[in-house]
């Protein structure tokens, strides 16, 4: 992810789109210093003093914070609902909101911090001793009223207990934030020590609180930025189609920091609605308004399946919705019924094309490593530790020599018509003729590649910009899927080069929880013949990503 950095300059620039240049739009600005930083309600700049940041709150949106306080003598907790309150008047648009006190005062709604870790929430004693500069005016007849309607009188506290109410309020802020960290420290989304991943970001079965969490913090997303084959991919073929983009209305579904929603709106888009049910929102919303794009993309937290967009229609809809082996975490799902849902009859889909794609698998030393390494440790028996080799499976970068083998193609989704049901493999041919002699054959290697073309009727020969997944390809942070093949029964077969493995692969979504994969593949094997169980001589073997 791009840090947010900060900006000392005053309120000349609101809400100004499209400010920078090509050429200077990735450029540092002047280093952090230390202290806080007040984060203007308009989200375009930030301000070291509490002075300064009061002066463009009253001048450029007509927030008085002061006058408001000593008016209608707001404690800590009126303020906090206040300040929240008009972020949360930004965040939809209304940057002249009304902080009349019937729309903020009453109820805990507006105790909930719009933006993570916001400095103002805690400096409101900066803004009580500034306030303490001024004459409080007495309260009228109206407000006294009020007061009384709503029974706050007793909210409002001797100067000695602020400084306990914020302590509470900050307290809180900090357990929710930790709570947010102990959730990332179980989500297993970051490599081990042999850069391998054991499935991807953890689930929880019964909802999918746990999978939009895992997508709320900085890590996942600053891997994929640092992805270059992926957002390579998308940034150039926006840029060099944007004739596609120019006027044009574009649904960003899965938006994450708003990086393809920001190239939409450089290419000229006349509108981006970014939309995600993470709380990585916050901080696109915060990217979009410090980039200068705050009057082209709109950000929206929810589900696409839950949000109301402020159009019927779009012209384009893109997203980076690929997960491991593809299809894990389902969000295609949401991608499909968004294009059912909203997507123009003649519109884009970017990308357009993806496909899979499957090959063979043979590494000794992998093997060595992995496996039978459990067989004699320091001279001890381990067998039990290597149980689930043979059942998950595992996301590492597999070596290109180690695929000995041509890939075959197993599925082809084509975006503009794809349908939920065709994500389900039942059973789909394979013929994989070996490229080289091997002694043994140890699994399987499952890879996607990615197309991007310019018209829904154009085919993935003719996509001007595509990417793989796999092992002969440059890295990306999807690796490759390694199913291994278990030896527990009877040893895999060896094969010679220009001999074919014949088979067949079924793909669908977990039994327990939706989002996982469970994969089956059913192939020709020699040395299966004396199996009583395989009179065929077929063998069949099941994977599970989770």
């Amino acid at each position: 992810m791009d840090d947010l950095h900060d900006q000392t300059d005053s309120s000349d620039d609101v809400f100004e789109p499209n400010t920078l240049d090509d050429e200077d739009e990735w450029k540092d600005v002047e280093p952090e210093t230390f202290g806080p930083s007040f984060l203007s309600f308009g989200g375009n700049s930030k301000y070291r003093k509490m002075e300064d940041f009061l002066e463009d709150a009253r001048d450029v949106y007509g927030v008085d914070l002061i006058h408001i306080k000593n008016t209608h003598g707001l404690d800590t907790f009126g303020m906090i609902k206040l300040i929240n309150f008009v972020r949360t008047q930004m965040k939809n648009g209304q940057f002249r909101p009304d902080v009349s006190l019937e729309n903020f005062l009453e109820g805990d709604k507006y105790l909930t911090p719009v933006f993570e870790d916001d400095a103002l929430l805690y400096s409101i004693d900066d803004i009580f001793d500034i306030a303490e500069t001024q004459e409080p005016p007495s309260l009228d007849g109206n407000v006294a009223t009020f007061y009384s309607t709503l029974q706050v009188q007793d909210m409002i506290r001797e100067n000695n207990q602020l400084h306990d109410q914020v302590a509470y309020y900050r307290s809180a802020l900090q357990k929710t934030y930790l709570e947010k960290l102990d959730l990332l420290e179980r989500v297993p989304s970051e490599p081990n020590g042999n850069g391998e991943k054991n499935g991807s970001p953890a689930k929880e079965n019964d909802s999918d609180s746990h999978y939009f969490s895992s997508y709320a913090h900085n890590d996942i997303h600053e891997t994929m930025l640092q992805d270059a084959v992926r957002t390579d991919a998308y940034r150039d073929f926006i840029y060099d189609n944007k004739h596609l983009f120019a006027g044009k209305v574009v649904l960003d579904v899965g938006c994450g920091t708003g990086i393809l929603s920001m190239f939409c709106a450089k290419a000229g888009a006349a509108k981006v609605i970014a939309v995600d049910n993470s709380a990585i929102i916050d901080k696109a919303r915060e990217i979009v308004f410090e980039n200068g794009l705050g009057e082209i993309i709109q950000c929206l937290r929810g589900k696409i399946e839950e949000v109301t967009l402020p159009v019927q229609k779009v012209d384009i809809i893109i997203s980076e919705w690929m997960g491991y082996c593809l299809l894990y975490e389902a969000m295609l799902d949401s991608v499909i019924w968004a294009r059912n849902r909203y997507l123009e009859p003649d519109g884009l889909m970017v990308p357009s094309h993806a496909t899979l794609q499957l090959s063979l698998f043979a590494d000794d030393d992998y093997i060595s490593d992995r496996v039978t390494f459990w067989n004699s440790v320091y001279g001890f028996q381990m067998s039990c530790m290597r149980d689930k080799a043979y059942d998950d499976i595992v996301i590492r970068t597999v070596k290109p020599d180690a695929v000995p083998s041509r890939s075959a193609t197993f599925l082809q989704l084509p975006l503009h018509t794809v349908q939920k049901d065709d994500l389900t493999v039942t059973g789909a041919d394979f013929v994989l003729p070996a490229t080289k002699d091997m002694e043994q054959l140890h699994g399987f290697v499952i890879h996607f590649d990615v197309f991007f073309t310019t018209s829904r009727k154009a085919d993935i020969q003719g996509a001007p910009i595509s990417f793989t997944t796999g092992p002969l390809g440059p890295e990306t942070h999807w690796q490759q899927a390694l199913a291994l093949i278990d030896t527990s029964k009877s040893e895999p077969p060896m094969l010679k080069a220009n001999e074919q493995i014949h088979g067949s692969i079924a793909l669908r979504k977990g039994n327990e929880y939706f989002r996982e994969l469970e994969i089956t593949i059913e192939w020709q094997d020699k040395n299966a013949q004396s199996d009583e169980q395989k009179p065929d001589g077929k063998r069949r073997q099941k994977w599970l990503m989770r």
